[in-house]
């Protein structure tokens, strides 16, 4: 069946430029790491372990030890580093760059800075923090690119380019921290074990490949911007029509992207979640019974977090199967069934708690928004909705769109750290089950048998009607994937989702 296309505008974003730099490599390479000794490296600080085993650094925790680092005993000012590293999905872990240790700083406490490694949920690996001074300087919850570009349980590619007062970082090719800052212009490298306190496990951070590029006095060299992100021309690509995927569900919700481009998605009343493989072009079983899980939603480090509107509880399966429960009540109250829910890029989520069906053991009066931190800590952030269902955040994770259908308005607020939001007001005149965004900040709702696009200022761009009345939608690089009631479509789009 063809889609109908309503109100399909023409989107045009003008490009900004950037400045044309050399792309050829400043110089030789050199290894740090001769991949059979440590010679060249002096350990400080803690007392974790460092080994060398078929060809990698092994760094092995220690109980009740602080952070340890392997340093060379060379110090670098202007240069680009390359490492590979694997790491305990536990554990985090980084890399020093123009580090010290002076006897009339904290009695020779290794500080400057680090390039973090970080398999939480938050998935701040490529950030840049300031080891043993001023704390964060750079992390990466605006960056949804970089943090899911971090591969849990796999070898990691880290470069960095620090040349005069300016520090690249780039995750698996993708740009993540730019930090401009004068206070440290050379040190040592240092690769870091982090410190697990009085735990007895025996956590592992494996380094390869550890090689470099002194470029001395020089600051001429860097890496070319990348060019913003733009699209002129229709969001739909030319002659797409919607296609089914599967079919034969009862009613399917809460589309997520899983690390391996895999598409799960509910089922709610056959409480299951499905997954679909887009390479083989299967759906399989992932979880049954599934609490009626309904919204989905991936972090960077790999965990599935699931509102399960039966179980009346947010939860979180790891990358290792292992299920934990976020939050199941609110100051004693169980929740009245969690909806949908999205990450926040510090570690925390927002979800939404409507009622639907029969509330004979409601407990909280009120259909509200929560947000639960990194620490288990839940919030009351929005109680003055009719009945709050999809939420997102835009692109940059400074703004949260909820969707209210029982007031048939979406709202937007300001995000102004974790947990607090301000400055409601009216985006856009639907309501949603469920969104998604694209990388020039467009959102798309499903509503009354419609997936609608607004554009970042909430005006329509787009407006498509799927076979079925949707309830949900994920873009998934320019694939817009469609839970709708029975069946689980997709159409070929012409823009990209944010990851």
């Amino acid at each position: 069946m063809k889609p109908k296309l309503f109100s399909l505008l023409l989107l045009s974003i003008a490009a900004s430029t950037s400045p044309t730099l050399p792309a050829a490599e400043p110089g030789e390479w050199v290894d740090l790491f001769n991949g059979r000794t440590l010679d060249g490296w002096t350990q400080r600080g803690g007392v974790a372990k460092y080994t060398v085993e078929d060809g990698v650094i092994v760094g092995t925790t220690v109980p009740k030890t602080p952070n340890s680092f392997l340093c060379t005993e060379k110090n670098y000012a202007n240069f680009i580093l390359e490492v590979e590293y694997k790491v305990d999905p536990t554990l985090n872990c980084g890399v020093q760059i123009r580090s010290n240790s002076l006897p009339d700083y904290k009695n020779g406490q290794v500080h400057g800075y680090q390039v973090e490694i970080d398999p939480s949920d938050r998935g701040w690996s490529g950030g840049i923090y300031d080891e043993g001074r001023r704390g964060w300087l750079d992390d990466l919850s605006d960056n949804p690119a970089a943090r899911y570009a971090f591969r849990q349980n796999d070898w990691n590619h880290y470069r960095i380019e620090a040349i005069g007062d300016r520090i690249r970082t780039f995750v698996n090719g993708v740009p993540a921290a730019d930090l401009k800052d004068d206070m440290t212009a050379t040190g040592f490298i240092a690769l870091q074990v982090h410190g697990i306190g009085n735990r007895e496990e025996t956590l592992k951070v494996l380094y390869r490949n550890v090689r470099i590029q002194d470029l001395g006095e020089s600051t001429d060299y860097r890496t070319p911007d990348p060019k913003p992100y733009t699209h002129e021309g229709p969001l739909v690509k030319d002659g797409a029509e919607f296609r089914k995927l599967a079919g034969d569900f009862k009613f399917t919700e809460g589309p997520a992207l899983a690390p391996d481009g895999k598409i799960f998605f509910s089922d709610i009343p056959n409480e299951r979640i499905q997954v679909y493989d887009p390479t083989a072009g299967n759906v399989s079983v992932y979880r049954e019974p599934s609490g009626k899980a309904n919204g989905l939603f991936f972090t960077p480090g790999g965990a599935l977090v699931a509102c399960e509107g039966g179980n009346r509880r947010l939860t979180r399966t790891g990358f290792d199967g292992e299920l934990t429960v976020l939050a199941a009540d609110f100051e004693g109250k169980k929740f009245n069934s969690p909806n949908d829910v999205v990450p926040d890029g510090q570690g925390g989520f927002y979800f939404s708690d409507p009622r639907y069906g029969k509330g004979d053991d409601r407990e909280i009066d009120v259909e509200a928004v929560y947000y639960v931190d990194k620490g288990g800590k839940v919030t009351q952030v929005a109680a003055d909705l009719a009945k709050p269902n999809g939420v997102i955040t835009s692109p940059d994770a400074r703004i949260l769109y909820i969707a209210d259908p029982g007031a048939e308005t979406i709202y937007a607020y300001d995000i102004e750290g974790p947990g607090k939001i301000a400055n409601k007001r009216e985006f856009a005149p639907a309501g949603s089950d469920g969104m998604t965004v694209d990388k020039l900040g467009n959102v798309y709702v499903t509503w009354k048998g419609d997936v609608i696009a607004f554009s970042p200022a909430g005006k329509e761009v787009l407006r498509l009607t799927p076979p079925e009345g949707p309830a949900n939608c994920l873009l998934a690089g320019k694939t817009l994937y469609v839970t709708a009631r029975t069946g689980f479509y997709a159409i070929d789009l012409e823009v990209e989702g944010v990851r």
